[in-house]
């Protein structure tokens, strides 16, 4: 105490000994009451915060998704503009634009073939019919063959313009084994002139899928003459009809690589290699049926020698 002028003045003076112990007080409190809870909350936080970003995310993942589905032969997909940030609604519009844009160009492609190839049909018909009446040496016979193969690639550009153009009705019942019978008792004069043979094998009882009947014809003989073509002089080419819906047509040739088993069924692809007079078209129809189908087109080499194309159908209820 100390005396002033305006009287006695007290002074109290506190010692850090005494401040330590409340602090460590105050705060053991709050660790062992508030504390704990941080963490909790700090992982909820995060959790809530992980969930809104991957809920907002979702409409950008299913839009990926059907981009991603989108090709030369499913160009009529578009992507959806609602639900999706609005920054990235205009990106999405220019894309369904050019999307449209690039389905008009196919459209016009795909018109442009057929009418092309029907204009064709006529004068065909008319040169062919006019060899038929002219004899001559081997200049006319090999004449024969080149008119012959300008007609099959026109028929081959048409059925590649309807595929394009127009869904296959598939609702229908086919027998498979005696699809494959017809076509083989069709063709095995026409594989006979060109010194192979061919041989149909497997179940006896009709197989019954679901599709269309010319279509599975076409998809069928163009395998067929493709193996006639790759087999050497004097082989034998297998059709197989399975009761589980396949078809395996063998030949005897060199096989088909690894790395070139997909672009076989490309359009218009052929290997360097190839000699043949083909231009590429047969195995793309091929697979262009089997999608209609719902099914597969598949090349393997055989353990022997040569490769083997396997068509896979869907049993009908039929079966």
């Amino acid at each position: 105490m100390l005396n002033s002028l305006a009287g006695p003045l007290w002074i109290t003076v506190a010692h850090q000994p005494e401040i330590n112990p409340l602090v460590h007080t105050i705060l053991r409190g709050f660790v062992f009451h508030i504390g704990w809870l941080i963490p909790i909350f700090l992982a909820i936080t995060l959790a809530i915060g992980i969930l809104a970003i991957r809920s907002g995310l979702q409409p950008l993942r299913e839009v990926s998704q059907m981009a991603s589905a989108i090709g030369p032969g499913a160009t009529a997909i578009r992507l959806p503009e609602h639900n999706l940030p609005r920054e990235i609604v205009p990106l999405v519009a220019a894309v369904n634009h050019a999307l449209d844009r690039l389905d008009e160009g196919f459209m016009v492609q795909r018109e442009f073939t057929a009418n092309a190839a029907h204009e064709l049909r006529t004068p065909l018909a008319i040169i062919t019919g006019a060899l038929d009446f002219i004899e001559g040496n081997g200049a006319i016979t090999k004449l024969r063959k080149d008119v012959s193969r300008m007609n099959r690639l026109v028929e081959q550009l048409l059925r590649v313009a309807r595929l394009d153009a127009i869904a296959l009705d598939t609702s229908k019942t086919v027998d498979l084994k005696a699809t494959a019978t017809s076509i083989v008792a069709a063709l095995a004069p026409w594989a006979l002139e060109r010194g192979r043979v061919l041989a149909l094998t497997g179940t006896d009882n009709p197989v019954y899928v679901q599709g269309n009947a010319d279509a599975i014809e076409d998809a069928i003989r163009n395998l067929i003459e493709n193996a006639v073509t790759h087999s050497p002089l004097g082989e034998e080419v297998t059709i197989e009809v399975l009761a589980d819906g396949l078809v395996n047509v063998v030949d005897r040739g060199p096989g088909v690589p690894v790395d070139l088993r997909d672009r076989i069924f490309e359009r218009f692809w052929r290997g360097r290699s190839v000699e043949t007079a083909g231009v590429g078209l047969g195995l793309a129809i091929v697979r262009k049926i089997m999608e209609a189908h719902r099914g597969t087109a598949e090349v393997r080499n055989n353990s022997n020698q040569g490769a083997i194309f396997t068509l896979t159908f869907a049993l009908s209820s039929a079966s």
